[in-house]
């Protein structure tokens, strides 16, 4: 094709494509905007050889079925301006009220527990600068007690991608106070020009998702004592600002604060929230979440929704059930846990259709169904909606991407957001999951693991369990940890579990683990001398 500089968005080009923008992502573009339309999406022309606007336009609408494109399309378009303490009187504010406040309320309660969403991210400054914030407070959270995780979420997948490196360039960070570098970052070489690195300290508060506000239903399960929504509602309209705000105080705690960009406010909602002055907001009285138990409760799933029991073959004897206890666990060593629901005897004449999943898959049913993997240092989730029954599991072998793979499920960034999708799209509802975690075994030993003192099945341990923390979604039993690998059987009609440790498998190199990963379809069947739970 032709240099498509040349080529212009006319007239009704423009219109579609701002009427799609705004359908898509909720920004709206006035009418000098088409200069920018057109600059910022031609280089989307040429990755498909388009030779106009209007065949682009087509593509997207006729031929983008996953709709991998038209998340390409808005990150191309999306502004992602940020730096280090940008509009630092918010969080002298934090450390000067808040911070104190929450203290305050702690001591009243008993629960030491926060969680603050960066609700329109970029490239990571701003959750990081509000990490920084809460360590130099509270000091080590760890160590004092306190239960604090940052939720930050874009809906620009590759600066999402840029914020979990937590790698910025040294120019990035000129602003940022002399201490405050020294203590929350490290030089990644001794090259006056190289990038500087976020200390783990700092990244292990923050959680990234991707969330885009106009979707009906977020992915987030939890309410926030802290929304940090800065710069972003400038591009959304009246309409579209408000439900925004609306929403974000239903997701808010009783007298919860929001902070918002110096060009924005919230004038029309007044009812909703009270001016602290300074762009920052907090949540009027009687607005928001509904009690102080429904907050403490946010966690829990619903009392009514009984997993579903297996019948007994020939049996007319009800099935006996243990007591339910609270399921236990730490990252490091193993420690099997036992279920918040009942153990029942699956009878062995009972047949039901088994699925085997290897490392990067996931697989969920409606209908019987035996999900089957085998783990090492991998780790596998498994989720269940009791009301409806509906199930599944996945396996992922690191936690996050760091080369370039944006979307593939052997990473549990990924195979989490995939695996509750799809119990969505089968009915389930993401408020009513409940998980079991299985794997991260040291098989490989930690001289093979990225982080000092943590071997790589730690870190998907880890990963694992602060993914399902932040999304509210209770863990109620877990075999984790340890030196061996675990063969898995979780049922996806019911959510129970079954465990077999597989053994020698510490004594494996990473050539046989791949051979038994690919063998576990073959191995699955057998059903003696496993663990329920």
């Amino acid at each position: 094709m032709s240099d498509n500089s040349t080529i212009t968005l006319t007239e009704k080009e423009f219109s579609l494509f701002r009427e799609l923008i705004y359908k898509e992502a909720g920004i709206s573009l006035g009418q000098g905007k088409q200069q920018l339309i057109e600059s910022r999406l031609s280089k989307r022309l040429r990755a498909f050889n388009l030779t106009s606007f209007i065949q682009y336009y087509k593509y997207l609408n006729e031929n983008d079925r996953n709709g991998e494109e038209r998340l390409k399309m808005i990150n191309a378009l999306t502004t992602n301006k940020t730096d280090f303490f940008r509009e630092q009187h918010h969080f002298d504010y934090l450390r000067s009220s808040v911070f104190p406040m929450l203290e305050k309320r702690a001591k009243e309660t008993g629960e030491r527990k926060i969680r603050i969403w960066s609700a329109a991210c970029s490239t990571g400054e701003e959750p990081y600068t509000l990490a920084m914030s809460v360590l130099d407070h509270f000091g080590p959270t760890s160590f004092h007690g306190w239960d604090i995780r940052i939720l930050a979420s874009d809906v620009d997948t590759d600066v999402l991608a840029h914020a979990q490196k937590g790698v910025y360039a040294a120019d990035r960070v000129t602003d940022v106070p002399k201490e405050i570098l020294k203590r929350h970052f490290v030089k990644t070489s001794k090259d006056p020009e190289a990038p500087f690195q976020v200390r783990p300290e700092v990244q292990e508060l923050v959680t990234f998702r991707r969330i885009n506000f106009i979707e009906p239903q977020w992915p987030i399960n939890t309410y926030f004592d802290i929304i940090f929504c800065r710069n972003v509602m400038i591009y959304f309209d009246e309409v579209t600002q408000d439900r925004l705000l609306t929403r974000f105080s239903d997701q808010l705690v009783p007298c919860g604060h929001l902070f918002i960009g110096h060009s924005e406010s919230i004038l029309r909602l007044d009812q909703l929230y009270t001016s602290l002055g300074s762009t920052m907001y907090r949540l009027s009285g009687g607005v928001g979440a509904a009690s102080r138990k429904k907050y403490e409760d946010a966690t829990l799933p619903p009392a009514s929704d009984e997993p579903a029991q297996p019948r007994s073959g020939n049996s007319e004897k009800p099935a006996q059930s243990s007591t339910p206890r609270r399921a236990t666990s730490h990252v490091r060593g193993t420690e099997v846990a036992a279920s918040m629901q009942p153990q029942i005897a699956l009878d062995s004449d009972v047949r039901v259709p088994a699925h085997s999943i290897i490392v990067g898959e996931v697989k969920a049913s409606r209908n019987p169904l035996k999900v089957t993997t085998l783990l090492g240092s991998c780790v596998g989730v498994g989720l269940y909606d009791p009301k409806v029954r509906i199930g599944g599991m996945n396996h992922f072998m690191l936690p996050n991407n760091s080369s370039g793979d944006g979307t593939s499920a052997t990473y549990g960034i990924h195979a989490m957001e995939l695996l509750i999708n799809e119990i969505m799209k089968l009915g389930g509802d993401r408020r009513r999951l409940i998980a079991k975690v299985f794997g991260g075994g040291d098989v490989l030993g930690k001289r093979a693991s990225g982080t000092p003192g943590l071997s790589i099945g730690e870190q998907n341990i880890q990963f694992a369990l602060q993914f399902l923390e932040t999304d509210s979604i209770p863990v109620v039993a877990k075999d984790i940890g340890g030196t061996t690998g675990r063969q898995i059987q979780f049922l996806a009609h019911t959510g129970q579990a079954f465990v077999r440790p597989v053994p020698r498998v510490d004594e494996m190199c990473e050539e046989d683990m791949q051979k038994i990963r690919r063998s576990a379809r073959a191995a699955a069947a057998e059903e003696t001398c496993v663990v329920l739970f």
